[in-house]
């Protein structure tokens, strides 16, 4: 009987999966500081991971607009460090000083019970880099 119950345990019932992880999106951000869109879907457990190159004081402006509002970002810098979590851009957008130069990854991740129930969601992601000389110190 004890063995029985410990099998019914090992299989857990309504879970999801995880998908395999999607390829890296390079986005180019134009020099001149105008806006670049990223549109794609987000699933359970997969997220869509984007990289772009910035320099330290460099000002990233996001927009998230997604049709069922379940969207958040994950900004990682390029020493690894997973920077911003769980960011949700208001209306204005969300504006970040980047604190290190290089190669950025941006991660459109699903939030909460959405993910665990199997939902998916379209976005669309714009992004505005805007380029600043280095200052003294930097």
């Amino acid at each position: 009987m004890l063995l029985l119950l410990g099998l019914c345990g090992a299989f857990p019932s309504g879970a999801v999966p995880p998908p395999p992880p999607l390829p890296v999106e390079i986005v180019e951000l134009p020099p001149d500081g105008s806006e670049r869109v990223v549109n794609n879907e987000v699933r359970a457990y997969r997220q869509v991971p984007l990289a772009f190159e910035a320099s330290a004081g460099d000002e990233l402006i996001l927009w998230l607009m997604d049709t069922e509002n379940l969207l958040v970002l994950d900004v990682e810098a390029p020493s690894g460090l997973r920077w911003i979590q769980g960011a949700k851009p208001g209306a204005d957008g969300l504006r970040l000083r980047l604190p290190e130069t290089g190669a950025y990854r941006l991660h459109v991740v699903m939030s909460g019970d959405a993910a665990r129930t199997g939902r998916k969601a379209t976005f669309q992601l714009k992004l505005m880099l805007r380029r600043f000389p280095p200052t003294n110190g930097q």
